[in-house]
């Protein structure tokens, strides 16, 4: 297998007030670059927009310029900045640290292609990379519905919904 594209001409692009995220997925695997401006922060940039109180987003990531600060709801906190890969699990806050935008470079999924993912009527996805992590997707998914939407999913109704990744 050989594959590329480039992101600077992404399959998915979302800006919003402080940032903006580019995504391309080649056999399985979703490579996103966010570009985050000083000021932005996860809780007030991106909550109201998913809904859930938390990042429900497992990051495997590497910074490549500026900073960012990550805090786990357990109080749990990291600083990191350029060049520090890292593994942030669901449930935290971040924001950006200092006067300069913070790029990182973000990958999910798994070349075998054994992900799964569900989408919200209003167009927000929720994936997990086996499917030993589906029980999460569908609790994910289920949080975003009721507090954004005041909806109510079933567990039957968001597996009827998964499709691969």
């Amino acid at each position: 297998m050989l594959l590329a594209k480039n992101l600077d001409t992404p399959d998915d692009k979302r800006s919003f007030e402080r940032g903006e995220l580019g995504s391309v997925t080649l056999g399985g695997v979703t490579f996103s670059r966010a570009v985050l401006s000083p000021g932005w922060r996860w809780s007030e940039d991106v909550k109201p927009i998913v809904g859930t109180d938390s990042c429900q987003v497992v990051h495997v990531a590497v910074v490549i310029s500026g900073g960012f600060h990550v805090q786990m709801a357990d109080g749990e906190e990291l600083e990191l900045g350029p060049g520090d890969a890292h593994v942030v699990g669901p449930g935290h806050d971040a924001w950006v640290l200092g006067d300069e935008p913070c790029v990182v470079l973000d990958f999910a999924g798994s070349p075998t292609g054994s992900g799964r993912k569900a989408n919200c009527p209003c167009g927000v996805s929720f994936r997990v990379d086996g499917e030993d992590a589906i029980d999460h997707l569908v609790a994910a998914l289920q949080e975003h519905a009721r507090n954004s939407h005041d909806h109510e999913f079933t567990s039957d109704q968001v597996l009827a919904e998964l499709e691969p990744a």
